[in-house]
């Protein structure tokens, strides 16, 4: 809920003091209305914010931004590598272009940090990586390296490899090719620990961390079937799964309530294009939140434009969820799922400053962010 403030302090990139109105210093909730002074780093920057909506940056924890980039579109698309079967191997990073559009444009609709993952063109993807919209090069904008190896499920890698007549072609096929080298990647693991051992090979070395439980699983799956393929590999090799997209998720609500999953639900606001999006509908958050997944909401950027992240969260309250779970789904839920719910995702003292002034309620379509920080620096 949102509550009045009186005074926030930044210093050295990082929220210092909060104080709600009444003069009395407490952690808020996540976000916050009312009379405001954010301070910059120096103590000299006051800006006024009275009658304004004072928030966490927005987080999208699915998104391909800068890897097909605005105004260039397929001509210079890194989003895949659709030739390799399985590529755990290439990273997000190496093809980020921080100076794509959609950074600005992600700045305007109030999100401040995203996840950036390769395509869904293999049974095994590659790596993401989390960035903060900020930055001339891409080391300045990482937040982490490796946010976890994606899997995809379904049609995508289906319909690929079935157009170049090769194999898997099929979901049999997919979770096959995925099994297959989850365990050549245990053995290599053990291989590893022997005298014998004399040559690295990458794949596999990419395979460690996701065995080890040192990253993420982020599983690509639309269908409730593949959804249920995801959870049983998962739990055959004990990965830390986090389910992309997750359409038909309200079918098999009671299942992914009972695994306390977490899972990022979108871009719900876009056409059903294929098979696999025919049961699609904003009611998903809602009924999963209530069985007690923990859900964010994602744009999948470029699929629907970043901007448009808080409108996904309006659109779920238009359909029965409440503002508040709804806005938690674009700030502090895919902290949580990222992890980096110690310093993202919410005004506390002691988190980046990564804050957004909105003119009026961020859910109101109509409202306009007026000025945006990035660990205390004034981007927009």
């Amino acid at each position: 809920k949102f509550q009045e403030l009186s005074r926030l302090t930044i210093e050295n990139g990082k929220i210092a003091e909060i104080q709600l109105s009444g003069g009395k210093a407490k952690k808020p909730k996540p976000s916050l209305k009312g009379k405001a002074k954010v301070e910059g780093e120096e103590k000299e920057n006051i800006i006024s914010c009275e009658g304004k909506y004072v928030l966490p940056g927005f987080i999208d924890p699915h998104t391909h931004l800068t890897l097909m980039e605005e105004g260039i579109g397929w001509n210079d698309a890194d989003m895949n590598e659709p030739f390799g079967q399985i590529t755990p191997h290439i990273r997000a990073m190496d093809a980020l272009k921080l100076r794509d559009q959609a950074f600005k444009d992600a700045l305007w609709g109030g999100v401040t940090c995203c996840m950036v993952t390769p395509g869904s063109s293999n049974p095994i993807c590659g790596q993401a990586c989390v960035i903060k919209l900020r930055g001339n090069t891409v080391e300045d904008a990482i937040v982490r390296e490796n946010a976890g190896v994606k899997l995809a499920f379904g049609e995508n890698p289906k319909q690929n490899y079935g157009e170049q007549k090769q194999f898997p072609s099929s979901r049999m096929g997919i979770a096959a090719v995925i099994r297959e080298w989850l365990m050549k990647a245990q053995d290599y693991a053990k291989r590893k620990k022997t005298k014998d051992f004399k040559e690295r090979d990458i794949k596999l070395e990419a395979l460690l961390p996701l065995l080890e439980g040192k990253v993420q699983a982020r599983a690509h799956a639309h269908m409730a079937d593949d959804i249920i393929t995801a959870y049983r590999i998962a739990q055959e090799f004990n990965l830390d799964l986090v389910v992309e997209h997750c359409t038909e998720g309200h079918l098999i609500s009671k299942e992914l309530g009972r695994w306390k999953a977490r899972v990022v639900i979108g871009p719900t606001f876009s056409n059903r294009c294929k098979p696999e999006l025919r049961h699609k509908t904003f009611d998903t958050a809602r009924i999963l939140m209530d069985e007690g997944c923990l859900v964010a909401l994602t744009t999948d950027h470029p699929i629907i434009p970043i901007e448009g992240l808080s409108l996904a969260a309006a659109l779920t309250v238009r359909h029965g969820l409440d503002e508040e779970r709804a806005l938690k789904a674009i700030s502090e839920n895919p902290a949580m799922i990222l992890g980096l719910d110690k310093r993202l995702g919410k005004l506390e003292t002691g988190f980046d400053a990564d804050v957004v002034v909105w003119n009026g309620h961020p859910l109101d379509t109509r409202s306009k962010v007026e000025t945006v920080f990035i660990d205390g620096n004034q981007m927009a």
